[in-house]
């Protein structure tokens, strides 16, 4: 085992190889001392194809303990991976793959990609014939991860990492969290995602604990059913998921049902405290609120065993935050700017992005914070979501928050129509409660934005669409309203 990171996942697997690390989207178990001999197989298998140190191999794979073995193999090649996103379309596709220019697709099923690059099923990888990989003599550290961000603003961006600061930043947030071998990580996530293997796959191997990969594509319901079974005792999801979990277990007349679920963790830009305390009173949990991005790694938290309404998040080890205000009048909001020795290595192909984003050993996030008496901060909405009303700024988070406790049961994401220029026109995408009248709503909405001197309107949807890491995909919703290029 070369790499860092496999190196580390070794270790582990040498003081516990016969402990449980990663149970199958199936039920199936492979122990620690299983992994590392899969990993070293497959290892084997693409030396045997071609792939070499800093070759690209691209992956088109559903859920498994042998997607997370691959990652691995190829880190103890010195080999990147990157995933082709569930919801590409060819066109995406295509794309994706001239900017990778991988050696090598692994995917499970004939892809629409064939002929672009060489394709192997993962199974045919696992060949006992094939000689073993080299193994150099110092463990390979460098560039291992490239990954697209979400692609909630547009087409996602492909940024990289190594692995020596990836595991730096792994072991130091596992340190902050307080999380130790004797937990569980509930991954609901697709791990072609940094949610699912930055917060789950890698803190739970590094950490030494036990990994349940489920079907991102299951029910509410069937999540909140494994979720018990496993007696998981960590997951994070996003504000979306907690929200589908609680309307599982009202359906299901099934209150306070997880309560060995120690580390419900939350991410995402804004956790509306209605959430947090519907979590706590029908689930029976205290969601534990951090902050991260796939560029940067976790940079707040807040571990207290406590209904966290207010949205107070504080640095975690190694993290230094500050706000760059938007403006004069209010100096303690405004664009939140992290600092760390452990990040990945930014945008590939990306310049103009890179210069906007990493300037002078800062990473500025695009998000809004306002820093807090005692030294935290609390997370509002994207600077591009700012919108201006008579009182002030107004983030369209909070006014989708707002909506929805005015109308329950409603779901509303606001869509600034001048991205970033800060001004008051708007437009609410809302699908109504299954029992109120879509005239109502629309109606009960354009006067609230009324209200806030906001120049908007109400739209009814079906549905909100969400991008394969679950946040809402805002430019598909922009195009269903037909709002796409309109300023």
């Amino acid at each position: 085992m070369s790499g860092v990171l496999t190196r580390a996942v070794a270790d582990v697997a040498a003081r516990h190889p016969g402990k449980v690390a990663v149970r199958d989207v199936d039920g199936t178990d492979v122990t620690y001392g299983e992994l590392v001999t899969r990993v070293e197989r497959l290892a084997a298998g693409l030396h045997a194809r071609g792939v070499r140190e800093s070759d690209t191999v691209a992956f088109a794979l559903p859920n498994s303990a042998r997607y997370v073995a691959l990652i691995l193999a190829l880190a103890s090649l010195g080999a990147r991976y990157v995933p082709l996103m569930g919801d590409f379309t060819p066109e995406e596709t295509a794309r994706a793959l001239d900017q990778a220019r991988p050696v090598l697709l692994v995917a499970a099923r004939p892809h629409h990609a064939a002929g672009a690059v060489p394709e192997v099923a993962p199974e045919a990888l696992e060949d006992a014939s094939a000689p073993p990989a080299p193994v150099p003599p110092e463990p390979y550290a460098g560039l291992f991860r490239q990954l697209w961000t979400s692609g909630s603003t547009g087409f996602p961006k492909m940024m990289v990492w190594r692995q020596d600061r990836f595991v730096t930043e792994r072991r130091r947030w596992l340190a902050d969290t307080g999380m130790t071998d004797a937990d569980t990580y509930y991954c609901r996530h697709p791990l072609d995602v940094a949610h699912a293997t930055d917060l789950h796959v890698f803190a739970a191997l590094l950490g030494g604990s036990r990994l349940v990969l489920a079907d991102p594509a299951a029910s509410a319901e069937a999540h909140l059913e494994r979720l018990r079974a496993e007696r998981a005792t960590v997951m994070s999801a996003l504000p979306g998921h907690y929200a589908d979990l609680v309307e599982a277990a009202v359906r299901t007349r099934d209150r306070g049902g997880l309560p060995e679920l120690r580390r419900p963790l939350c991410g995402g830009a804004y956790l509306p405290p209605a959430v947090v305390r519907d979590a706590d009173e029908v689930l029976g949990i205290r969601i534990r609120q951090i902050y991260g991005s796939t560029e940067f790694g976790i940079a707040l938290g807040n571990m207290a065993d406590e209904v966290q309404t207010s949205g107070a998040m504080v640095p975690v080890r190694g993290v230094g935050a500050r706000v760059a205000p938007l403006s004069d009048r209010a100096p303690d909001t405004g664009e939140l700017v992290l600092r760390s020795d452990c990040t990945s290595e930014g945008y590939l192909f990306a310049d103009e992005a890179n210069a906007r984003t990493f300037r002078d050993g800062e990473f500025w996030t695009g998000d809004v914070a306002e820093r807090l008496p005692g030294g935290a901060f609390r997370i509002v909405g994207r600077v591009t979501e700012v919108l201006s009303t008579p009182a002030g700024p107004l983030l369209a988070p909070v006014l989708d928050a707002e909506i929805t406790d005015a109308c329950p049961g409603t779901a509303a994401v606001s869509l600034p129509l001048d991205p970033g220029a800060f001004t008051g026109r708007v437009a609410v995408a809302v699908r109504p409660a299954p029992d109120a009248a879509a005239r109502d709503v629309v109606k009960q909405v354009e006067a609230l934005l009324a209200g806030h001197g906001l120049d908007g309107s109400a739209h009814v949807v079906d549905a909100i669409p969400r991008t394969p890491v679950g946040k809402v995909d805002k430019p598909r919703l922009r195009t269903r309203l037909g709002l796409a290029g309109k300023r």
